[in-house]
C-alpha cells in the first residue's frame, strides 16, 4: 500500500514537472511562432486545418474539446473569428484571449482599381452586428501614427427587432435615413451612450491615445453599429469592444466582410511577426513566470531566425527594381509587398471572383505590367486565374500564406516572385 502511495506521488510530480501550457491558436504559422518560443512547454491546437478556407471554417468538435481545455487563445483577426471567437470565449470562460497582433499596424485591404466607389449618399463606412446581453460595454477608438482618423465621428447603433441571416441589408435603408435625417446626440470621452437614443457624434478626447465610450445595453439581443468612417483606430493598439470584464466581444457580421476592410494577412512580413513574438513571449510569461528564463531564451533565438529569414528575403529579390508587379488571385501577400517594395495585383475584387467585363479589363492591365505569372491560393478556387493564364499563356503557382513552415515559405514565395519578375 505504501509503495503505491509513493509511485502515486512520484507520478503525481511527474506530472507537475511536465505540465504543458495548452493554447489555442486559428491557423498553422501561429502554431509555429508559439512553438518556437515555448517549445515542449506548451502544447498548441490550430483550428484552421491545411487546405481550408479561414475565412469559412468551422471547429470540429474535437477541437471544441481541446478548447475547454487552453489556458490561452490567440486571435489573428481572421474571417472565422467574427463569428466564433465570442463563442469559444462562451464555451471557456477561464480562456485568457491574447491579441497576437497588438502593436500591429494594419493596412487596407487591396482592391482591384476598377472596383466600384462608395455611393455618395451613404454616411458611414463599416457596419457590424453583435449578439450581446444585457450590460455596460466599452466602445474605444484609438489613435494611428499621433492622430485620430477624425476627432468627431458619427455613430448610430440600432437594435435588430427581426431575425435573419442578412441583418445588415435588412437595415441598411434605415440607417442611411438616420444618418441624413435622424436627431443627433453629442458624447464626449467615457460618457454612456443608450441604443434607444440611436445617432451620435462622438467627440474624441484629442489630449488622449485612446477614447472611451460605455455602452448600455438594456435588453438581450442582436444590435447593429454603424460607423461614419472605416475604424483603422480601432485595431491599433487594443480590440475595440469589450464587456466590463475586458473580453473582446467580436461581430458575427460585418460590412465590409473582413476585419473592418483591413487586411489580416499581417504574419507575412518579417517585422510583425517580431511583434507577434513579443507579444507571445509576453503571454507565456504571464501564464507561467516560473519558466521566464526558458521562454527568453527561446524568444531571443527565434528573433535571430526573424532576421536571418529577412536577410535571405532582401537578397532573392534584389535583382527587381523598387515597385515591381506581381499579381495574385487573393490578395493576401500586401505586408509582404509592403516590407520589401513590392505591389501586388490583385485579381479577386471584394472577395468575389471577376465576372468576364472585368477578366478583360484585367487581362490588358496584366499584359500592360508585362505579368509572368499569376499567384494563385491553395485554399480557393483557380477558375479565374486559370483563365487569364491561358489568354496570356503564362503560369499559375499555388502559394499559400498559410503554410506551417513560416521562414521557408515566404522565401520560397520571395523565389517564385524573383523568377517571374
Amino acid at each position: 500500500m505504501f509503495k503505491q502511495i509513493m509511485i502515486s506521488g512520484l507520478f503525481g510530480i511527474s506530472s507537475l514537472l511536465y505540465a504543458q501550457v495548452n493554447i489555442v491558436v486559428s491557423i498553422l504559422p501561429q502554431q509555429t511562432f508559439v512553438e518556437k518560443i515555448g517549445r515542449d512547454k506548451v502544447h498548441v491546437t490550430t483550428m484552421v486545418q491545411p487546405g481550408k478556407d479561414p475565412h469559412s471554417y468551422e471547429p470540429k468538435p474535437s477541437q471544441m474539446v481541446a478548447l475547454s481545455k487552453a489556458q490561452v487563445y490567440f486571435p489573428i483577426k481572421i474571417g472565422f473569428e467574427n463569428v466564433w471567437l465570442q463563442r469559444f470565449s462562451q464555451h471557456n470562460q477561464k480562456m485568457k484571449l491574447s491579441d497576437m497582433t497588438k502593436g500591429i499596424r494594419f493596412i487596407k485591404m487591396a482592391k482591384h482599381s476598377h472596383s466600384h466607389k462608395k455611393k455618395s449618399n451613404i454616411h458611414y463606412e463599416w457596419m457590424g452586428v453583435f449578439q450581446l446581453q444585457k450590460g455596460i460595454y466599452h466602445w474605444s477608438f484609438s489613435k494611428v501614427s499621433g492622430d485620430y482618423t477624425d476627432p468627431s465621428i458619427k455613430f448610430l447603433m440600432i437594435q435588430a427587432t427581426k431575425n435573419s441571416d442578412a441583418l445588415i441589408e435588412m437595415y441598411e435603408h434605415q440607417a442611411v435615413q438616420l444618418f441624413n435625417e435622424g436627431k443627433t446626440l453629442f458624447a464626449n470621452d467615457k460618457d454612456t451612450l443608450n441604443t434607444n437614443d440611436g445617432l451620435y457624434q462622438l467627440q474624441l478626447n484629442e489630449t488622449k491615445d485612446q477614447t472611451i465610450f460605455r455602452l448600455d445595453i438594456k435588453k438581450s439581443g442582436k444590435y447593429l453599429f454603424f460607423t461614419e468612417h472605416m475604424p483603422l483606430e480601432f485595431v491599433d493598439k487594443v480590440h475595440y469592444f469589450k464587456d466590463m470584464k475586458k473580453n473582446d466581444i467580436v461581430p458575427i457580421q460585418t460590412k465590409p466582410k473582413n476585419d473592418m476592410g483591413l487586411d489580416p494577412h499581417t504574419w507575412t512580413s518579417p517585422s510583425n511577426v517580431k511583434i507577434m513574438a513579443k507579444n507571445i513571449y509576453d503571454t507565456l510569461v504571464d501564464i507561467d513566470n516560473k519558466n521566464k528564463a526558458y521562454y527568453k531564451k527561446n524568444y531571443e533565438k527565434f528573433l535571430r531566425e526573424i532576421a536571418q529569414t529577412d536577410e535571405k528575403i532582401k537578397n532573392i529579390l534584389s535583382s527587381l527594381q523598387k515597385k515591381s508587379k506581381f499579381m495574385v488571385f487573393h490578395p493576401s501577400w500586401g505586408y509582404f509587398a509592403k516590407e520589401y517594395g513590392l505591389i501586388q495585383l490583385a485579381i479577386e475584387v471584394e472577395g468575389k471572383a471577376p465576372k468576364l467585363r472585368m477578366l478583360e479589363k484585367i487581362i490588358k492591365e496584366a499584359r500592360k505590367e508585362n505579368v509572368k505569372a499569376i499567384f494563385a491560393q491553395k485554399e480557393f478556387s483557380d477558375k479565374s486565374a486559370k483563365a487569364i493564364a491561358n489568354e496570356l499563356n503564362i503560369k499559375v503557382l499555388k502559394e499559400t500564406p498559410l503554410a506551417k513552415n513560416w521562414s521557408e515559405n515566404l522565401i520560397k514565395m520571395a523565389k517564385a516572385i524573383a523568377n517571374n519578375g
